[in-house]
């Protein structure tokens, strides 16, 4: 018996599947300054300078500006790795961001200097940042000061204040000034021409704080009638 002859449809060509979507990349992670200055700190305090600086040149979210410079060199990192890390930032190291120090670095980096005692090298980099043509703040002259009085040199230190009430039209002394200037005069025995300044500072409406009112204590309480008058009127 003949088998009845089947007769099929063309077979419809399979459809294929649309792609998948891709998954979206996760955004990355944002990188916060305070971790770009820890790792730039763990660098110069783990590595010498020759393996530290390559890590700085490739480290990433590493930025070039006055901030960043600033803030990794407040963490007083080893003082000769500072100041390379210091000199290094204004070699311009990333391609087409030209960086310049401005009075924070420069006052971040002196203070470093004046810390660990080496202040002739802080008087150099003080005039190389006159030279420059970046003009000191109150923070500045304070911190020359500070560490010039530390130093034992109080005529140098009242020069550096000299030259910070003479340029009033750009840089005036602070409360903070005032005070320490008053402090430095103080412990070299010339209160005479600590309560000068710190009558100055009053008729410049600049009102004591309790680090100004701890210094009076310490100083004038026991220099007599005369002086501990000061402390009243107050």
């Amino acid at each position: 018996m003949l088998r009845r002859q089947r007769h099929f449809l063309p077979a419809k060509p399979r459809r294929r599947p649309p792609p998948r979507p891709k998954p979206a990349a996760e955004p990355s992670a944002p990188t916060y300054t305070r971790d770009v200055v820890r790792r730039v700190t763990n660098i110069l305090r783990d590595h010498p300078w020759s393996a530290a600086r390559p890590l700085l040149l490739s480290l990433p979210g590493l930025v070039w500006d006055s901030h960043v410079v600033a803030r990794v060199l407040k963490t007083h990192p080893p003082l000769q790795k500072a100041f390379l890390f210091f000199r290094l930032a204004a070699s311009s190291p990333t391609p087409g961001a030209a960086f310049r120090h401005d009075r924070y670095t420069y006052t971040s980096m002196l203070h470093l200097l004046g810390e660990a005692g080496r202040v002739p090298a802080m008087l150099r980099l003080l005039a190389e940042m006159l030279r420059a043509g970046v003009d000191p703040d109150a923070a500045t002259f304070t911190t020359v000061m500070h560490w010039l009085a530390r130093a034992g040199d109080v005529d140098a230190a009242m020069r550096v204040w000299e030259e910070m009430r003479s340029r009033r039209g750009k840089c005036r002394p602070t409360l903070v000034s005032y005070t320490a200037c008053v402090k430095i005069l103080f412990h070299a025995g010339r209160a005479a021409e600590g309560r000068r300044v710190f009558e100055e500072m009053v008729a410049e409406g600049l009102r004591p704080s309790c680090t100004t009112y701890t210094v009076l204590i310490e100083h004038l309480a026991d220099a007599g009638q005369e002086n501990s008058k000061l402390l009243y009127k107050l």
